[in-house]
């Protein structure tokens, strides 16, 4: 059996009827010709004329063969007409409809030169010169008794009764007769400068670049269709609004803090970390919202009611207790200072007691609001967390995870439990995993940050990489750069081209089209599920054995 390129042909081409005859004669070739015959079906080319324009065409058939040679076959099915009066050849259907065709001969003839040429051109032909003659395949045709013309002598054709019965013998006659003194054996070596040039195999891959930009085409179009919730929030003073991370909670935050702006309401928006105020501030920008962290609004409000703060006391004291105390009291000097809407982000982290202070600051008048945005997440913030007890509060729950693709949201609801979340973002590329020695992590992420910036073509400030804790930052970093791109942290906006580094915990809230995850040590649940979720399109996790084949345990054994 014939070597045949393709190895089978394809479904589209079987169940082409306008291929039948081309089938027929793959068929043929392929069960009667031998094991040392190479057989590549159409083959297109592209050739350029005596005056440089470009000219393509297709080649129905070649045949090699290591001693004989090369055969360029054209193959016409039905019967053939030929008018010289009007230079038109046609094919006649069974139905005896004529349709018009190219001439066959001048086809095949052109395929052999415009080949010829095309193998000069490789180096490893080295100036050869081989046998390569052309025919004609007309599988339903009867016999003719003489040459169809000068250049048509009856040799080059195959008629019907030498297709069924001894097609072999017609290509050993193609390729045999007497040679010149020239001519030399195509031998092996040039069988494979033929499948190179006819038969090639390449992988042109994209980049991620272009995936990136589609992913965020879908996932903005699809934030936008949950602004339907906030309609809704019209009718109800108070809400909250329960969602696992990326089901848009931040974002239906900041448009329902500035949708009450709009209307002249007093406007509050507070949340828990500071790089996520400094995220909505900005997006806040000229809109009359005054934007807070919690402990950034207790510090303003005791100053503006000439409150210090206490000094000595220790962090967790301070933050946890003393701060709170403070907004209250605070509160209760300035009663000038009051919003008519208040609108709290990452709920989970508040404590039971900072939102009677809170809810201090609220207009005390039945058109005031009061929403809650907080994670659903039960198995890393517990079954309910702390929420206005006394607000009466409507739970809400946001269902659709619209920021990760489907294969990022896989992967950080591995560490999620709570109400279902369905992915309705695109499916987007697997997570990649690299484990490397501890002294190599400095080197392995600076080699895929310069890959993704490089080969990727994805910009820097596209790119977060995220760490678990400081120390571990301050060793990626040298000279305020990681590799060769500056660095900046979350809310502190850099120049072009350069990359968020920052704690995982720190970029709580804040989202990035590709995370670059450093776990040179155990995460925590709620780092490892913060951490994955804060990845719109790509992440890349690079650390020791240790703690990548423990996130991998759990994200398999969750599937």
């Amino acid at each position: 059996m014939a070597r045949m390129w393709p190895r089978e042909l394809p479904d589209e081409i079987l169940s082409n009827p306008l291929r039948s005859s081309e089938v027929r004669v793959y068929m043929a070739l392929a069960s009667s010709l031998d094991d040392s015959y190479v057989v590549f079906y159409s083959r297109p080319w592209l050739g350029l004329t005596w005056d440089g324009r470009e000219i393509d065409g297709e080649c129905d058939f070649v045949v090699a063969h290591p001693n004989r040679g090369m055969l360029a076959i054209e193959v016409k099915g039905g019967g053939i007409e030929y008018n010289p009066e009007e230079e038109r050849w046609f094919s006649v259907d069974r139905y005896g409809c004529r349709h018009n065709i190219k001439n066959p001969v001048a086809q095949a003839r052109t395929s052999k030169h415009e080949l010829l040429r095309k193998l000069r051109e490789d180096t490893a032909w080295r100036g050869r010169y081989i046998r390569a003659r052309h025919g004609v395949i007309l599988p339903d045709c009867l016999p003719s008794s003489s040459d169809l013309g000068a250049d048509m002598p009856r040799g080059i054709f195959c008629f019907a009764d030498r297709f069924e019965r001894d097609l072999p013998d017609w290509v050993q006659e193609r390729l045999g007769g007497a040679s010149t003194t020239k001519e030399e054996p195509l031998g092996d070596n040039g069988i494979r400068v033929l499948e190179r040039l006819l038969a090639k195999p390449f992988r042109l891959r994209t980049s991620l670049a272009p995936s990136l930009r589609e992913d965020a085409r879908v996932q903005d179009y699809l934030t936008t269709q949950q602004y339907h919730i906030l309609s809704m929030l019209d009718s109800l003073p108070r809400a909250a609004i329960a969602g696992a991370a990326g089901t848009g909670k931040t974002i239906l935050a900041v448009e329902k803090a500035r949708r009450c702006a709009d209307v002249g309401m007093a406007t509050l928006f507070v949340c828990y970390n500071r790089p996520l105020a400094t995220a909505v501030a900005e997006l806040l920008t000229g809109v009359s919202v005054r934007v807070e962290t919690f402990h950034g609004l207790c510090a303003w409000m005791a100053k503006e009611a000439g409150m210090d703060i206490p000094k000595g006391e220790s962090s967790e004291q301070l933050f946890d207790d003393i701060y709170p105390s403070l907004l209250a009291d605070s509160a209760e000097l300035r009663h000038d200072i009051r919003f008519d809407a208040i609108i709290v982000d990452e709920g989970q982290d508040f404590m039971s007691h900072w939102w009677a202070a809170i809810d201090a600051l609220l207009e005390p008048s039945p058109g005031s609001n009061l929403y809650v945005f907080f994670d659903s997440n039960q198995r890393v913030y517990g079954s309910v967390p702390s929420l206005p007890g006394d607000a009466s509060l409507l739970p809400i729950r946001l269902t659709r995870n619209l920021r990760n693709t489907k294969a990022i949201h896989a992967t950080a609801s591995a560490f999620y439990e709570g109400f279902a979340i369905q992915a309705a973002g695109p499916q987007g590329t697997e997570p990649e995993w690299f484990v490397v020695e501890p002294a190599r992590i400095p080197k392995a992420v600076a080699e895929k940050v310069t890959e993704l910036v490089r080969h990727e073509k994805v910009d820097p400030e596209s790119i977060a990489v995220l760490v678990p804790n400081r120390s571990v930052r301050d060793e990626l970093i040298e000279d305020n750069c990681l590799g060769a791109y500056p660095v900046h942290e979350a809310g502190n906006r850099g120049t072009h081209s350069t990359l968020t580094v920052d704690t995982i915990r720190r970029f709580k809230g804040l989202e990035s089209p590709v995370v670059v995850l450093v776990v040179p040590e155990a995460l925590t649940e709620e780092l490892a599920y913060v951490a994955f979720s804060r990845a719109r399109s790509h992440l890349t996790v690079i650390g020791t054995d240790g703690p990548v084949s423990y996130l991998r345990s759990v994200i398999e054994s969750s599937e």
